[in-house]
């Protein structure tokens, strides 16, 4: 039998159709992540029922109030300014009570604290342990947050329902 003789019986691709083979091995997974993206809903995180003010406490500094309106304790609380200046708090917050934080407290990671004359507040968000251990977050974003925050609490928003005709 002749060494080059192929076997009728057994498949062969040629080098066009090992090409569209593997791209079609390469090409369907990311069309399929690609389609999962698009057509999923994004996952919603827990929301904090919590409420920010800013006032100007000892010696003139402004600091942050927050206050737990929710009915369980928040633990693990982290607060974070324009998401480069960060305080953390470990003890429980407990329902009805408040925290306040000068905002000369919330630093870098390299130590650089925030300070109101150099830094535009635009951004703050609040994360923190629920009792059913998942994170909730809650987070205000603003042209004039420090201006806003100074005239009314920064409260999370409630969905509205549709009104029944």
């Amino acid at each position: 039998m002749d060494e080059n003789a192929q076997d009728p019986n057994v498949l062969h691709l040629s080098r066009f159709g090992l090409t569209i083979f593997l791209a079609v091995i390469v090409l369907l997974p990311i069309a399929m992540l690609i389609f999962l993206w698009v057509s999923l809903p994004a996952k919603a995180e827990n929301g904090l029922q919590v409420s920010l003010l800013i006032k100007n406490v000892a010696d003139d500094q402004p600091a942050l109030i927050l206050t737990n309106e929710s009915d369980e304790p928040l633990r693990n609380i982290g607060i974070s300014l324009n998401d480069a200046f960060h305080f953390y708090n470990k003890t429980a917050l407990e329902p009805g009570k408040e925290l306040t934080v000068a905002l000369r407290n919330f630093a870098r990671k390299g130590g650089i604290p925030f300070s109101p004359d150099d830094h535009i507040l635009t951004e703050v968000g609040v994360y923190a342990k629920l009792p059913n251990n998942s994170r909730g977050v809650f987070e205000v974003k603003s042209e004039k947050l420090l201006e806003d925050l100074q005239k009314a609490p920064a409260r999370p928003s409630k969905p509205e329902l549709p009104s029944e005709p």
